[in-house]
């Protein structure tokens, strides 16, 4: 007896059956039972189809496959496949969401109109039996929406609509929404829409996330490879129109690392569904990235997520992994070939055209996967380092030069929690994303822990206030590029205390590379020389001895100082330990204990670590002597003259538009929040700027925390594009936006 295809995949020593819940054998007919008359361009035409076929997995093409041919007004032709839906509603089962079926499941077909005029459609069904299908008509009409978002064809460092307008992301990871599920959405979407944000992402998986398609389980109930979750899609649904109706796009991360991870780092890998103690065909983790029932199979998953969510102009793009480079016994070479593979699936299924992209926990990147031509746009994940603006302007000055958008997708101080009472205002939310701003990033840096830090401490306006300030950019017209921030005192103190000399924000790299070997630096009179910049974080001799990368300062000073090395997060999984040398020998030993059970990260060592350094020649070696890593910053206190006012600052240069923000100098999460530093306010400076067309523009100083305009005041720029414009004290930061007076802005 022949066993249909999708009963039998006859691939290494698996070969069993589907039996969905949704099985059917009838004779095959297909009739449109409902669908509008006309759709707004860029609207959604739901169809609602009666069909009749025979199959048992109705998420297999191979099995059954609904498909409809779309005609546009101007003659262009394109395929839309269908999907299985059921309706569902929703109640609070105490604190916990659950769902009841509101009827039975059905096929339909959702197609979003991209041209204004008369469409034609034929719906088809194919099963093992043959094809049958039905024509329609619908007309599109115009509408006022921009349209979906791409890479912008006028500067492919930035993004914008089928309309031409730009689009910035401002908003925040809501991955999942806890046991109250979409009820949690129901609260932050318009939180996060009353400040005018405009970008979200959700994950679709590990199994025990809102929106998690796949689910371990029986497959008579409709769980198990192979099938989806109906009422996990059901409350994507919702999602996607709540986001639509606040005015977010979404970023849909289909997979994280913890379904292919066996231990350490929130594994996922016992209940997903592809394990072959859980019915699927991978008996190995790694197995994932070339096994051909594994790719027949993701392919099915991609066609659903097109089908049902494609239409909708508020996904924002797919992202195919989070943090690929977290799954165990991660190689490279097959990732990038699967990336390759699925890239090329989803893009010919995707007649839409979003965005794709991924994700790696390595801040430092992979520029072979991520510049695949496949993907479409870079993001950088961050976490732990002791200075977050630092480590944003270091990422954008590198990224920023690959040809391809690039934002920071996830940030925060601390991997291991929000640090919710340490940080109640926000202030590793806040940094971050005016980092962004005057570094050329494509979006404001997304925040993580949204659930239990903005949430609860309701710090929405935070993104409203760069709303505020990034209103009228043409992102994509400005050419921005980033240009140096002169600083001179208004009024230059008579006695100005020395200034530290600082090594932070430097690259973190997990694997083999430049900044994972024994460094040297030569300091003589405030300056520093030789391998730079220094790496933002010291790895141990046990764990990963190849990445062992101590630091040797030369030090030349006419006066004593003090030299600090402040530890940030301390690995878990192992600890580490630090050990200070002055001219060779031992003068301060630090043992970092990890947990007696493997964690992300440790944050009780967080702090300084100092010695005395003479005067004179000397040498100063820092080395982590322990199991595995922590990050650091290194400081000789002391040694800079100062000549300028203590403020750090960036700003990039547009063709209409300046952006600045400052801090005072030092003024980093860390300092604030850990070491609990007492940082003097910024003095009444002269800021310098370059790069700026001659002609009249208007300098607007901005509260950055509060998104309010302080003053404001018309500057003159002259034949030589040199600014020198004026700026008043601050307390904690401060932004200018320098507008071209008489420019065209959206």
């Amino acid at each position: 007896m022949l066993l249909p295809l999708a009963m039998v995949l006859a691939q290494g020593k698996w070969a069993i059956p589907i039996e969905t819940p949704y099985r059917q054998s009838v004779p095959l007919s297909i009739r449109i039972e409902s669908m509008e008359p006309r759709v707004p361009r860029y609207g959604v035409e739901e169809v609602r189809l009666q069909v009749g076929a025979t199959y048992d997995n109705p998420f297999d093409p191979a099995d059954v496959a609904v498909d409809a041919r779309v005609v546009s007004p101007s003659g262009a032709s394109y395929d839309v496949p269908g999907f299985l839906y059921r309706p569902y509603t929703r109640r609070l089962d105490g604190q916990t969401e659950k769902l009841d079926p509101a009827g039975a499941p059905e096929w339909r077909l959702r197609i979003s109109p991209t041209e204004v005029g008369a469409y034609t459609l034929t719906v088809s069904v194919k099963d093992r039996t043959g094809t049958s299908s039905q024509d329609a008509t619908f007309d599109s009409e115009p509408s006022p929406s921009p349209g979906f978002i791409h890479v912008s064809p006028r500067d492919r460092r930035f993004f914008e609509f089928d309309n031409g307008a730009p689009y910035y992301p401002i908003g925040a990871n809501v991955c999942w929404g806890g046991d109250r599920g979409t009820f949690s959405y129901d609260d932050w979407f318009p939180a996060y829409g009353a400040q005018k944000c405009n970008y979200a992402r959700i994950w679709l998986g590990p199994s025990w996330t809102t929106c998690a398609l796949e689910q371990p389980g029986e497959p008579k109930d409709g769980k198990g490879y192979g099938q989806f979750d109906l009422g996990n899609a059901w409350r994507l649904d919702r999602i996607i129109n709540e986001a639509r109706d606040n005015g977010l796009y979404l970023m849909l991360c289909i997979d994280s690392y913890n379904e292919l991870r066996s231990r350490d780092a929130y594994p996922t890998w016992t209940t997903n569904p592809a394990n072959s103690d859980n019915g699927g065909p991978l008996t190995v983790w790694s197995q994932f990235w070339s096994d051909p029932v594994a790719d027949r199979f993701y392919k099915n998953k991609l066609r659903y997520l097109v089908a049902r969510y494609g239409a909708f102009t508020h996904v924002l793009s797919w992202e195919f992994w989070n943090e690929v480079d977290l799954v165990s016994d991660y190689d490279p070479a097959p990732v990038r070939g699967w990336h390759q593979r699925m890239g090329d699936a989803l893009k010919a299924l995707d007649p839409y055209h979003h965005m794709l992209t991924t994700s790696l926990a390595d801040p430092m990147g992979d520029r072979s996967l991520q510049l695949l031509p496949q993907l479409d746009y870079v993001q950088t994940h961050y976490y732990g380092g002791t200075d977050l603006a630092e480590a944003v302007a270091y990422q954008q000055s590198r990224k920023g030069s690959w040809g391809r958008p690039h934002y920071f997708g996830e940030v925060g101080a601390d991997a291991s929690g929000p640090r919710i009472d340490a940080d109640p205002e926000g202030m590793q939310v806040h940094v971050p994303m005016w980092a962004s701003l005057a570094t050329g990033a494509s979006g404001a840096a997304v925040p993580w822990w949204w659930d239990n830090l903005i949430a609860p401490k309701k710090l929405y306006p935070l993104f409203g206030a760069v709303e505020r300030f990034t209103a009228g950019i043409d992102w994509p017209a400005e050419g921005f590029q980033q240009t140096d921030v002169g600083l001179a005192y208004q009024q230059k103190p008579h006695n100005p205390p020395r200034r530290d000399l600082v090594f932070s924000g430097g690259p973190v790299y997990w694997t083999p590379n430049e900044a994972n070997h024994p460094s040297n630096v030569s300091i003589d009179g405030g300056s520093a020389s030789g391998d730079l910049p220094l790496s933002g974080i010291q790895h141990g001799i046990h764990n990963h001895p190849n990445l062992h990368n101590p630091v040797a300062f030369s030090i030349h000073e006419p006066r004593a100082s003090r030299f600090e090395v402040e530890v940030g997060d301390v690995s878990g999984y192992g600890g580490a330990a630090l050990r200070i040398k002055l001219d060779g020998d031992p003068v301060l030993n630090r043992t970092f204990a990890g947990p007696k059970t493997g964690n992300a990260t440790v944050t009780r060592y967080a702090g300084v670590y100092a010695i005395a350094v003479p005067k004179g020649r000397h040498t100063v070696t820092v080395e982590n002597v322990g199991n595995d890593w922590f990050m650091v910053t290194y400081r000789l206190v002391g040694v800079r003259p100062a000549s300028t006012p203590p403020i750090d600052a960036w700003a990039v240069a547009g063709n209409t538009t300046c952006l600045v923000w400052m801090r005072p100098e030092g003024r980093t999460w860390h300092a604030i929040k850990v070491l609990h530093r007492n940082v003097a306010p910024a003095p009444p400076s002269i800021i310098g700027l370059t790069g700026l067309a001659s002609g009249a523009w208007r300098a607007e100083f901005w509260e950055p925390w509060s998104g309010k305009v302080l003053s404001q005041k018309t500057v003159r720029i002259p034949t030589r594009g040199k600014l020198r414009l004026s700026v008043p004290g601050f307390q904690r930061d401060m932004a200018v936006k320098l507008v071209k007076v008489g420019a065209k802005h959206p």
